[in-house]
């Protein structure tokens, strides 16, 4: 694997690279050795989170599965970090099961793509995922809680670890921040109790491939989940219609997003047919203000198109706004190719975490 960056670059990085791999191995031995607190809660938690930095798509998945929780059954409450907002207060309540109770500038994109995404099950903010679920138990009556990107957040106990890895990047030169990709070192895939590797279909079974041999050279067995992202289709922003996604196929588009990867969304636009005049870049969580609308704009007077696209996290801080094109929003659904298996193995971390004998020991 590649080095992201040229060689002088990190050479300079070198010192603040051995600083944070050497804060990441105390962190974690820490942990390991009961030296720093682990909290376990009297009701099952379950993370999804990843190695890497950027998009794996931690919270589609995270919204598949609580979808799929919530229908056998459970009262399910994702806790989220709210990267990106500014709440008031904390924990925040940002649906208590019945949609979003509050902007996305206070609570963050994610949550509130979340809640929007799923009108039934409650969403709690809190940097401090301990305080989120017990939030999320105490005041909203949470049987269960999903921790969004919550692999990091060692302090809450969790008796089902997934572990989500993009197909088309995997784990990218295999180098810790700031040279590489990683949070943490490969070695740390042994926290998780199953990988989930996502992508577009035709990454899928060669990205599973590369997560099973570094699997194996770790010495770990572990299952590994391929998890197709697919393009479920278009939400019209001004009137939150749906369209199917040959609706716009053919059409002139300018795409806008200020995501992590947005060639990934840009790809899956151009899978389904449509022609991108230009794409319009912003910073990953980006707050859509003034000026980043009159860039949008811009492109639109230059190029004309039929539709402006973005993406649905981009949706959640758009807010109101005026356009000369239709606009709307891709809408993404994570597709395991093996979910009988997936929510097998969920459904008995569940059973186990549920008994009384599991719920006298914590």
């Amino acid at each position: 694997m590649e080095s992201s960056f040229p060689a002088w670059l990190c050479t300079l990085l070198y010192p603040a690279g051995l600083l944070y791999r050497t804060g990441i191995h105390l962190r974690n031995s820490l942990y390991r050795r009961g030296v720093l607190p682990v909290c376990r809660l009297d009701i099952p938690v379950v993370s999804v989170g990843n190695l890497t930095v950027g998009g794996a798509g931690k919270t589609p998945f995270t919204a598949y599965l609580a979808a799929r929780l919530r229908e056998s059954g459970r009262r399910v409450a994702v806790a989220s970090r709210g990267y990106g907002g500014f709440p008031q207060d904390l924990p925040l309540v940002v649906s208590d099961g019945s949609g979003p109770k509050v902007s996305a500038r206070e609570a963050g994109d994610e949550p509130i793509f979340l809640a929007q995404a799923l009108p039934t099950v409650a969403v709690v903010v809190c940097r401090d995922r301990v305080a989120a679920a017990r939030t999320a138990r105490n005041r909203l009556g949470a049987d269960l809680v999903l921790l969004d990107d919550g692999f990091q957040h060692r302090h809450l106990a969790r008796d089902l670890d997934l572990l989500l890895v993009e197909a088309g990047r995997v784990f990218g030169n295999g180098r810790m921040l700031p040279c590489g990709p990683l949070r943490e070192p490969l070695k740390e895939m042994a926290r998780a109790d199953a990988l989930v590797v996502t992508g577009r279909s035709d990454e899928l079974h060669a990205g599973a491939a590369t997560v099973r041999q570094l699997l194996s050279r770790q010495g770990l067995a572990r299952p590994v989940f391929p998890c197709e992202r697919r393009s479920e289709g278009f939400i019209r922003l001004d009137s939150e219609d749906f369209f199917a996604p040959e609706a716009l196929q053919g059409m002139k588009a300018v795409a806008f997003s200020g995501i992590a990867f947005p060639g990934a969304f840009e790809a899956d636009l151009r899978a389904v047919g449509l022609e991108l005049a230009e794409t319009v870049r912003f910073r990953d969580h980006q707050w859509l203000g003034p000026a980043q609308l009159n860039a949008v704009r811009q492109a639109l007077n230059r190029t004309k198109p039929d539709v402006v696209i973005t993406t649905e996290k981009d949706r959640a801080r758009l807010g109101t706004v005026r356009l000369p094109v239709p606009g709307y929003a891709l809408r993404i659904r994570m597709v395991p190719h093996e979910e009988d298996e997936l929510l097998r193995l969920v459904a008995q971390r569940l059973t186990a975490a549920d008994s009384p004998a599991v719920a006298s020991g914590r």
